[in-house]
Formats: C-alpha cells, structure tokens, sequence
C-alpha cells in the first residue's frame, strides 16, 4: 500500500492512492486537479479494465467513478467505490468529505497489511528469529504444540517471548481462524475464569502469568481440565499458560497447586532467555528495525560495526523485551541516521563489565574514578581483547565458564578468540 505522511498545516495525516474512472481518462478534470493538490495520488482511467491493470499493480485505498461508468464497475472491486460527477470538485463539503474517506481508508490499509504481515511472520515461524540450538529447539516445540491439543505451558524469564511463543501456537493450529484470548492471570477470579473458559470454545486461551492464578482460580482450572481429559469433543477451548516463575519451588512452598502444574505440564515449552542465545541479538536486532518500518513510513540505515559489537556485549536481563527497547530509543537518537554505539549507550543499557567500578592498583574505586582521565580510554577493540582476555585468564582456559561469566554465547567467544589471536590459559 502506498501511504506516505503529509502535512497541511499543523495535521499530519495519511495520502491515499485514489482511483478515478472517467471516460476523459488522462485528461486532467477539477475533482483530480483537488485531490492531488491535497496531495494524495489520483490514477486517471478511461476504463475499468484499465483501472484493474493498474490495481493490480499497486491496490486503491479509493475508487471514485463518474456516474456513466458505474453500470461496467466489474464485481470483484475490493476498494470502496464513490459515484461523482466533475461537478463534486466545486462542493467544498463534498470533495473535503471524500477526501477524509480516502485518509481514513488509506490508514486502514496501511495498518492491515502491517497486521497480515506480522500474521503470517507468526504462522511461518518466520517470528520466532534466531538459528541457534536453543532457538530452533523452541521452534520446532511450537510446531509439535500447534498439531495437536494438549495443554501447554511456556515457561522462560519476563521478557523473552513468551506471549509471541503462544499467538505462534494459535496461528500456526487448526483454530487459526479464531481469535485468540489472552488473560493476565493476577486479577482473574474464579467466576471471572469460568466465563472466560465457556466463552473460548473452538479458540485458544492464553493465561498469562499462571503463578499468579488467585487459589479460588486455580481450583477452578483444575476442575475444568480434569472434566476436559475425559471429553473428546473437538471444540472445547484449547489452553496456553505462560509464567516466568519456578512454579515446582512454589509447589513446594505451598503457593502454587501441585495437581494443577502436573496438569500444565503436559506440554512443556522453555523459551530461552537473551544470554542464552547470543548469537541470535544480530538477527533478532535487525528483525526489530525491519518491524518498525511500516508504522514509521521509513527505511532505516541499520548499525555501525561499533554498535553491533556493543549489542553483543551489553547485559539483557531484560532478554528481546529489553534489546528491542533499547534499539527503538536508539533509532530515535541517531535522528534517521545509522545508529552507532553511542547512541545505544544513552539507552540506559549497561555493558558486562560496567556495573563494576574501575578499580586502581589500591583497590580503591573512588580513588579511580578520581584519576580517571582521557588518556585512560583506550578504543573499544582494544578493550574487548583485553577483557576476554582477563576472563580466559581467571577461567584457566575454561571456555564455557569465561562466556558465561562474559554473558555471551560460547560460538561468540570462539570467534572473538579467533579474531583477536587470543590464549587459553
């Protein structure tokens, strides 16, 4: 859809692609004279059959057709179609009328095809980014969870993906055609479930935070799963519930239902957190920026090599949730340019080594910052080397240990001991 962003005085609004059939064809008339001049893009046709080759091309957010040519408007129009005459141009009321309809339906388009795309992203698999171990473990748990209608439960740390990992579910099973429900688990009552459960027949229900299922509540789920493992009726509701909590702990406190988790737990799913899939943040940091071109009406200028290099670095204990807000304020900060990684350090966002303070010789972290100086600042790769290298050190060679005290993957540091000729101790 071609959408663009115009401004007419102080409103910023949508342009729309605007169809017009008219037997003059090209020959400019005052009703396409006014819409481009409002600035949306009108296509002149003498013909229907002219009009739908053009649509085929590129689809119409709006079809005005002057009155004799309504009678040959072919029956698979898809946009809204307008009988005018020349005369509307001179309507104000009329032509500032039509002319809303176009911005409206030309937002409508723009939003729907971001909607579809994302759609389709999830039922491909395609939205679940990344090619590591841990990743394609999890993407193909997804897959086996969407043939079949066990109860699943998606367990990983606040921020990783889970929700994404149970609309993936829906969309990719044989109730993709109905929309999903999605409810937050701490305020649900019993009542409050059992009305939701009766009202998701044939479609999938989501719970998300199912730790924080209130007791009455998990009574309630009890009871409906246990009637739901004796039916074999194919549209009762089919159930997702997501935690970020160790729910066996809260068992064993007391604090969580133990035949409820077992019940859960037929089909388990983990969704790995940042650290543990380091490899992916170039992909998954691409993906972010690709998935906001279509609400910004912009391309991007991706990152510099510096700012990639920081984004593998960096600490996500707010795994994707975190990296993809950091990377949504550091678009905003490099102003449309590439984002280097300086705009990434404004975010908020920490690298591993920098919630430890210098030390100096002494000891004493106050007495470096004090004499810390410019001279002092050495370039990024240089300060990378030595880093891995003080880890490999302290880890007498230990590979595995060193990326995870580092926090990235262990495919990452073979490659930067690779890149910088590095020991192992």
């Amino acid at each position: 859809m071609s959408i663009a962003s115009i401004v007419n005085g102080d409103t910023a609004r949508a342009s729309a692609r605007v169809g017009l059939v008219s037997p003059r064809g090209n020959e400019e008339s005052a009703l396409s004279r006014a819409f481009s001049d409002a600035g949306h893009e009108i296509v002149s046709c003498s013909s229907w059959d002219e009009l739908t080759a053009s649509a085929a091309q590129l689809p119409f957010d709006l079809i005005l057709c002057e009155a004799s040519m309504v009678d040959g408007m072919p029956a698979d129009t898809r946009a809204p179609v307008i009988g005018v005459d020349d005369n509307s141009a001179g309507s104000f009321e009329a032509t500032d009328a039509m002319m809303l309809l176009a911005v409206e339906l030309a937002g409508k388009s723009s939003r729907l095809a971001e909607l579809e795309e994302i759609v389709d992203g999830i039922r491909s698999g395609a939205a679940i980014v990344g090619d590591t171990p841990v990743v394609r473990r999890l993407q193909g748990a997804v897959a086996r969870a969407a043939d079949c209608d066990a109860t699943v439960l998606i367990e990983g740390p606040v921020g990783s993906g889970k929700s994404l990992a149970a609309r993936c579910i829906h969309l990719k099973s044989r109730r993709a055609d109905e929309p999903v429900i999605v409810k937050d688990c701490a305020t649900l009552s019993s009542d409050e479930l059992n009305k939701t459960i009766a009202a998701s027949k044939n479609t999938t229900l989501v719970l998300e935070s199912v730790d924080q299922l209130p007791a009455n509540a998990q009574a309630a789920l009890v009871k409906h799963l246990k009637e739901r493992s004796t039916s074999r009726a194919p549209s009762l509701v089919r159930l997702v519930a997501t935690t970020s909590a160790h729910i066996p702990e809260m068992v064993a406190r007391g604090a969580f239902r133990e035949d409820l988790f077992y019940r859960l737990h037929a089909f388990p799913i983990v969704v790995p957190g940042l650290p543990e899939r380091v490899d992916d943040i170039q992909a998954l940091a691409d993906a972010i920026l690709d998935s906001g071109v279509p609400s910004s009406g912009r391309n991007h200028q991706g990152f510099t090599p510096a700012a990639r290099m920081l984004l593998e670095s960096m600490q996500w204990p707010g795994n994707v949730a975190q990296l993809e807000a950091a990377i949504r304020r550091g678009q905003v900060v490099a102003g449309g340019g590439p984002i280097d990684r300086e705009h990434l350090m404004t975010t908020g966002s920490e690298s591993p080594s920098a919630s430890a303070a210098p030390v100096s010789a002494t000891g004493n972290a106050a007495a470096a910052e004090v004499e810390l100086t410019e001279d002092c600042i050495r370039p990024f790769e240089e300060e990378e080397k030595f880093l891995l290298g003080r880890a490999l050190q302290a880890t007498k060679g230990n590979v595995r240990r060193a990326a995870q005290l580092l926090g990235i993957g262990r495919a990452t540091l073979y490659r930067k001991i690779q890149q910088y000729h590095l020991r192992l101790h």
